[in-house]
């Protein structure tokens, strides 16, 4: 098998299980979501899993991306692309925005308990 033969056929593959990388991409902001309306506390675990996910989704664009660029697809299932694609967007710059929040809520807390950690120390 050539690398152009195996490249489509991983993203035929991918595009075969779109729905289930869809619940994949809606998990990663349910999960980023939790953390930042405090549903889930702020550790350094938590921020992991939200990088973590945001990492996966911007993978999960780049691939739709390429299938889309690739031109092998249908028009059916090319609108559908470049739809899930526009959706999946959208949801990224959510997390961005998300993990923006979340980095901010960190420093003011760090701020505001900096004094309260000084006296406990002197």
């Amino acid at each position: 098998m050539t690398t152009p033969d195996r490249e489509l056929r991983l993203m035929e593959t991918f595009v075969g299980l779109l729905s289930d990388h869809q619940k994949d991409f809606e998990g990663f902001v349910r999960d980023v979501e939790n953390v930042r309306y405090c549903h889930t506390p702020i550790d350094g675990q938590q921020i992991n899993r939200c990088e973590y996910a945001l990492r996966n989704m911007e993978i999960r664009l780049l691939t739709i991306h390429n299938c889309i660029q690739a031109g092998r697809f249908d028009a059916e299932t090319l609108d559908a692309l470049v739809q899930t694609k526009h959706t999946w967007a959208s949801m990224k710059n959510r997390v961005d925005s998300y993990l923006g929040e979340i980095h901010q809520i960190i420093s003011q807390t760090s701020a505001a308990l900096r004094p309260v950690r000084e006296s406990l120390v002197a």
